[in-house]
């Protein structure tokens, strides 16, 4: 579970999702990469200074990437109203997306916790303690995926708990798409035998 979510929240705080990505950085999405022209006017630009250094001379549009990214093209998450894309972003220490994710996600709070509160209406909350980390324990039970951790600490049982936690990933892995240090199936395995370290 913490070896998750460190690497879906790295500071753990469940913050509302970065998409301060360049032109490169947005074509890991398929939206992006069917529409370069988009990821060159969405991203954000960067040129280099007299000093070497890295320079933003343009910030990403964050609004327009989650809408396009997350919009209603994007099958299961709901997001088919205008804006929702950008309303329902990943949030939270699993970083929970989608209109459909949080209405599942606020139907069920009421089994696990006293409280009320909607987080439909107001998903905001989300990125807020302590429903940052009641929605990653949401996620968690809901999914069983304890039932594939239970499978032990080897890179097998830590991978059938990533393809829960984002198919995509596990999918990008075996085709080589990543560079070895950025790889965040390798990534997912070591902070899992991080955190059994630290709890064992």
């Amino acid at each position: 579970f913490f070896g998750q979510i460190k690497r879906e929240s790295p500071d753990l705080s469940g913050a509302a999702e970065s998409l301060n990505y360049t032109p490169q950085g947005l074509k890991i999405f398929s939206y992006y990469a069917k529409n370069p022209e988009e990821a060159q006017a969405d991203g954000r630009l960067e040129s280099k200074g007299p000093d070497g250094k890295k320079k933003v001379t343009r910030a990403a549009n964050q609004e327009a990437i989650a809408n396009k990214v997350y919009g209603p093209r994007r099958r299961g998450l709901g997001n088919d109203e205008p804006g929702y894309g950008w309303k329902y972003r990943g949030r939270g220490m699993k970083q929970l997306t989608g209109y459909n994710n949080y209405e599942a996600f606020n139907k069920k709070y009421s089994l696990y916790w006293s409280d009320h509160v909607d987080l439909v209406t107001t998903p905001d909350l989300v990125a807020q303690f302590p429903y940052t980390l009641r929605s990653a324990v949401y996620f968690w039970l809901e999914n069983d995926c304890w039932k594939s951790a239970d499978g032990g600490l080897s890179d097998a049982a830590i991978d059938a708990v990533t393809k829960i936690v984002n198919a995509g990933e596990v999918a990008n892995h075996k085709k080589g798409k990543y560079k070895p240090h950025e790889d965040p199936v390798l990534l997912r395995r070591k902070y899992v035998k991080m955190a059994y370290a630290a709890f064992t």
